[in-house]
C-alpha cells in the first residue's frame, strides 16, 4: 500500500475518544501480519479498549510508538473529518497531524523491512486515550511492558527531532471551612479565603523555583499554573469547601519532589487535603550518538519542547519525538504537507536500517 492509502484508511476510523479503537487496531494488526510482525493486544479492565504491541525479529533495540485517539472535530470543520482531502500539497483529515500521519509513516516504513536481513528486532506500540488521560500508556506500564533501548515517538514535530520535554505534575487541593450565614461570617470559616491565602504562598514559591533554570528549554524554568478554582454554593452563605487545581511543568527531575515537598509544607497551616495525579519528570535524551544520527537523517537541528508526551512515562528508553508537519494539532481542517509525509517515511526507513540491519 502507498503511504496515502494507509493514512486514508487510518483517518476513516472514528477514534474520537477511542470510539472505534478495536476496529482500527484490528486493521493495523492485519496490515502488520502481512509483513511478518507478531502482534499482541493489551485490553483495559472492561475490554472496551486495547493497546497493541507488534514485533519483528529478535532482541528489539528500537521501537516506534503512537496513539490512535484524536480530539473532537469542531463545527468549524469545512471538510469531512473522516475522509482524506488532498489539495495541492496539503492533506486534510482529522488526526492526519496528531498523530495518524506519523503512525501511517512508520507502518509504511515497516512494510519495506527485509526480515532476513534483520540483525536487531523492532517493536511498535499503539496506544489509546492520550488526548484525555494517558490511560493507554499507563496500561502498558501496569502490565510491566518492556521497552527497547531506543524509542521514536511519532508526534508531530515538523520533521524536527525533539530530544527533551518537560515533566508534569497535576495537583488538586481541597480546603475545608465552616458554613454560616453571610450576615454572621464571624461564626464561620470561609474556605475560598483559605484557598486565596494558599494561592498567594504558592505563587511566591513559584517565583523562587524559577531561579533554577534549565537552558535546554525555551521557557527555561519550572512553571506553576492555577487552572481551576471552585467553591461555595450560595452568595449568602459562608462556603465550607473550596478546591483549586493546578499543574507544574518541571525542567529537572528533582523539581517534582521539590514542588510536592514545598506544597505539603505550606499546607500544614491549612485545613486542606492534597491530591497528586500525574507526576512525571522531565524526559531528556542523553544519548548524543542517537541525537546526532537522527539529526543527520532529518538534516535539521534538534529541539526541546515545553509539553508532555507519552514518552515522559517511559524513563527506561532514550526517546526522540519525530513526526509530520506542519503542526496543526487540534485545529479545524487539520492538515499536513504531502511532501513532509513522504519525507518522514524515508527518515523512518533510514532509522530502521541504521539500528536493525
Amino acid at each position: 500500500m502507498e503511504i496515502i492509502d494507509i493514512l486514508e484508511k487510518l483517518v476513516s476510523f472514528n477514534t474520537i475518544e477511542d470510539k472505534e479503537n478495536k476496529e482500527i487496531i484490528h486493521w493495523i494488526e492485519s496490515f502488520l501480519k502481512e509483513y511478518g510482525f507478531k502482534c499482541k493486544k493489551i485490553y483495559n479492565s472492561n475490554r472496551k479498549k486495547c493497546c497493541m504491541i507488534a514485533q519483528i525479529g529478535k532482541n528489539p533495540i528500537i521501537a516506534f510508538s503512537g496513539h490512535l485517539d484524536t480530539v473532537n472535530a469542531t463545527e468549524d470543520w469545512k471538510r469531512d473529518p473522516f475522509s482524506l482531502s488532498i489539495e495541492e500539497n496539503r492533506i486534510y483529515g482529522l488526526g492526519v497531524c496528531d498523530m495518524k500521519g506519523g503512525i501511517a509513516s512508520f507502518l509504511k516504513a515497516c512494510s519495506s523491512i527485509n526480515k532476513e536481513k534483520l540483525k536487531n528486532g523492532l517493536k511498535l506500540y499503539l496506544t489509546y486515550d492520550e488526548e484525555i488521560g494517558f490511560e493507554g500508556i499507563k496500561l502498558l506500564l501496569e502490565k510491566n511492558t518492556e521497552f527497547p533501548k531506543y524509542l521514536i515517538l511519532a508526534e508531530p514535530t515538523d520533521l524536527k527531532p525533539v530530544f527533551a520535554t518537560k515533566g508534569c505534575m497535576e495537583m488538586k487541593v481541597t480546603f475545608y471551612g465552616k458554613s454560616s450565614h453571610s450576615s454572621t461570617p464571624n461564626q464561620g470559616k470561609n474556605a475560598i479565603i483559605e484557598a486565596y491565602k494558599f494561592i498567594g504562598e504558592l505563587l511566591e514559591f513559584s517565583e523562587k523555583i524559577k531561579k533554577e533554570e534549565n537552558l535546554l528549554f525555551s521557557i527555561p524554568y519550572t512553571t506553576i499554573n492555577i487552572g481551576r478554582i471552585k467553591g461555595g454554593d450560595a452568595i449568602n452563605k459562608v462556603p465550607d469547601r473550596c478546591y483549586i487545581e493546578f499543574d507544574a511543568r518541571t525542567v529537572y527531575e528533582k523539581h517534582n519532589k521539590l514542588v510536592e515537598e514545598n506544597i505539603k509544607k505550606i499546607l500544614k497551616k491549612y485545613d486542606a487535603k492534597l491530591h497528586v495525579g500525574i507526576n512525571i519528570p522531565a524526559n531528556i535524551n542523553h544519548d548524543n550518538e542517537m541525537i546526532d544520527k537522527v539529526k543527520e537523517f532529518t538534516e535539521t537541528q534538534s529541539e526541546s519542547k515545553n509539553y508532555v508526551t507519552e514518552a515522559s512515562f517511559i524513563p527506561s528508553s532514550e526517546t526522540i519525538i519525530l513526526g509530520v508537519g506542519p503542526d496543526t494539532s487540534h485545529q479545524s481542517d487539520e492538515y499536513i504537507e504531502k511532501e513532509k509525509l513522504e519525507k518522514l517515511v524515508e527518515i523512518y526507513e533510514n532509522i530502521i536500517e541504521s539500528y536493525c540491519m
